[in-house]
């Protein structure tokens, strides 16, 4: 008994942590509609600062606190909101959600780029030993304590606010109805200015409060936290802070009590890593039908047809072909080290296709790829181990084992759509992670599991060829699913799914077969990657790849085939350049460009690189026009008067 009241209190500490953070993720949505996929990340950076001030700079521990909680915090909540977020105002909810994501891997990156990403113990705000027994003999400790009441009166001091104070009534205002609030007189633009200045405050204040605890680790804080806050947060559905609260008190209990009796009880101890995501799975499933659809429809994919427009079929096809047979030389042109990069540069290519049809075409946001890669990955191997079948029939049957699993999210993605569909699909990616992946007799432990390259392409040259075929053939997939009738219809559907039902479209077929058509092109990509290593293990897809896979596509261009295979080269060769001692610095500034891209892409430029590139290519192409038009006229003969020669 004793030992189930000091569970019950250790539960409800931290549960009352998530349940804080989860409350200040709920209020940043509720005023500026934007979820926050990079609040770990937040809490990460705000506590290393926290860290740097207490134990390098020497001062106490509380006013250091104090300092990044109401300072330093508040303003990077303001400045994200005026510059990032506020830009992207009016902007379909799917480019918000893409914003967050580049926002994640940005300050993973400046924590990775200041402090080295080291392990640092960060010192607890309270002080150690037992404040009190209870009844029983169960001890209280003076730190479990002190976070409870501290995460209790923040939350209670926030709750005042809202219900007694003019402020408060403005926020209520902007969360039922943010156009209504601005016609009645209020600024809504401070409303959800102090919204992130009171969300990235209450990050901070989280990562202060755990980081004791669990370490300041810059591969565990961030997903650790955003796991937890975002199954507290959708308990609420995203509107209802108590339910938010609530959900995080009861996350943290169930939690405890998993570690303390059936963690160490193989797949059901598993279960305790993957609770958060279980409970965001069943609240999506079940979750209103006018909150399931949130975020439907609203294309974002203009310019791109434009741009292409006004060039000519002869020129595109030119361009192409001079582009691929440059690939195709590079064994002949470059070194082995070259070779074995842009290879993987052709696998990421093909990663960010099954990514391109899904949100470029379809608008639908999938975070759970990583899934789809570690089942055909695995599927492979165990395939060859243990079926012994040739790796040539295995390497297809692997990426096959993914589609039923894209087919079910994409059956799901009927009743789910934009917000809670990436949440779905990421939680999609931990539950598969945490159910099977980090299971030994799937992955192989620690050392993973091999899978040899297929014969006649042991080699790298041999493989680097693989590579380049396989993506051809995906990319001619893409484009001229773009360009037939399937690709009018995933328009079509992307526009309004509504309009897409009353010309008697089938929206539960298609978004099935283009789920299903993702999970086997990202399957064999994760089979072309396992063959880098020559073998598959529990690290090698970890769910946040998706995101950081997706602010990868995003610099690129996630709108068509060629931003794929720019971000995919571009992403494959980056190691190979920060290896030449001029660009030494790139290797260590990789998080940070990404993540710059990403988020600077979708408010400058959403077309990413690839954008840039075609439309540098249209202006080259009218200039030369124009020059060839100006030399022809300059070359006719002038008439002569009476029409004589």
């Amino acid at each position: 008994m004793q030992i189930f009241i000091r569970t019950l209190i250790l539960g409800i500490v931290s549960g009352s942590v998530y349940a804080l953070a989860s409350t200040g993720l709920v209020l940043t949505y509720k005023t500026s509609g934007v979820l926050n996929f990079g609040y770990g990340a937040l809490a990460l950076f705000t506590t290393y600062i926290h860290w740097t001030l207490a134990v390098n700079a020497g001062l106490p521990v509380w006013l250091s606190a104090l300092i990044v909680v109401f300072i330093v915090a508040p303003i990077l909540g303001v400045i994200l909101d005026t510059q990032l977020f506020r830009p992207l105002e009016g902007q379909p909810q799917i480019i918000s959600v893409i914003a967050t994501v580049g926002l994640f891997v940005l300050f993973r990156g400046i924590a990775q780029l200041i402090w080295k990403g080291a392990t640092e113990s960060v010192p607890s705000l309270f002080p150690a030993g037992v404040a009190f027994h209870l009844p029983g003999g169960a001890a209280v400790a003076k730190d479990d304590l002190g976070v409870l009441i501290v995460a209790v009166v923040a939350a209670l001091g926030l709750g005042a606010m809202l219900r007694w104070t003019r402020i408060g009534v403005a926020f209520r205002a902007v969360v039922s109805n943010r156009s209504v609030a601005g016609l009645m007189g209020i600024n809504t633009g401070y409303v959800s200015g102090l919204a992130w200045a009171l969300g990235t405050s209450f990050a901070a204040l989280m990562g202060i409060l755990l980081a004791p605890k669990l370490l300041l680790d810059p591969n565990l804080l961030p997903p650790f936290i955003i796991a937890f806050v975002l199954g507290a947060a959708v308990v609420g559905y995203m509107r209802s802070l108590p339910l938010a609260y609530a959900g995080g008190i009861f996350i943290g209990i169930a939690q405890a009590i998993f570690v303390q009796y059936i963690r160490s009880q193989g797949f059901w101890g598993r279960i305790s890593d993957s609770l958060p995501f279980l409970m965001i799975t069943l609240a999506v499933i079940f979750a209103p039908r006018a909150l399931r659809q949130a975020g439907a429809g609203a294309s974002f994919i203009v310019h791109s047809r434009e741009v292409m427009q006004r060039a000519s079929r002869n020129t595109r096809g030119l361009v192409t072909v001079l582009f691929f047979g440059f690939l195709a030389l590079v064994p002949i042109l470059f070194s082995g080290s070259w070779t074995a990069a842009v290879y993987q540069g052709f696998v990421y290519a093909i990663i960010f296709i099954s990514l391109v049809i899904l949100t470029g075409y379809s608008g639908q946001i999938s975070f759970g790829q990583t899934a789809f890669m570690g089942i055909a990955a695995f599927t492979t191997a165990h395939l060859v181990q243990g079926a012994h079948l040739p790796m040539w029939i295995a390497m297809v049957l692997g990426p096959l084992a993914a589609v039923p699993a894209g087919n079910i999210i994409g059956f799901i993605a009927v009743r789910v759509h934009g917000l809670y569909l990436a949440l779905m699909t990421l939680a999609f990616a931990f539950m598969a992670d945490s159910l099977f992946f980090q299971n030994p007799t799937i992955s192989g432990g620690e050392g993973g599991i091999h899978i040899g390259r297929p014969a006649g392409f042991h080699g790298p040259t041999s493989l680097f060829y693989l590579g380049f075929m396989f993506l051809i053939a995906f990319a001619l997939i893409a484009v001229n699913l773009r360009t037939g009738r399937t690709g009018r219809v995933l328009a079509s559907m992307r526009d309004s799914e509504t309009g897409s039902r009353s010309l008697g479209i089938s929206v539960t077929k298609y978004k099935v077969l283009i789920f299903g058509l993702s999970a086997f092109i990202a399957g064999m990509g994760g089979v072309l990657l396992s063959f880098v290593l020559e073998q598959a293990g529990n690290r090698s897809f970890i769910p946040f790849l998706s995101l950081f896979f997706m602010a990868v596509a995003v610099v690129g261009g996630i709108f068509g085939v060629g931003g794929a295979i720019v971000g995919g080269l571009l992403y494959g060769i980056y190691g190979q350049l920060s290896g030449y001692q001029l660009l030494s610095w790139l290797n260590n500034w990789q998080l940070v460009l990404f993540g710059l891209g990403c988020t600077l892409a979708l408010v400058q430029n959403p077309e990413g690189m690839f954008g840039e590139l075609r439309r540098a290519g249209a202006a080259i192409t009218r200039l030369y026009e124009r020059r060839t038009r100006r030399s022809r006229t300059r070359s006719e003969p002038l008439p002569v008067a009476g029409g004589q020669e």
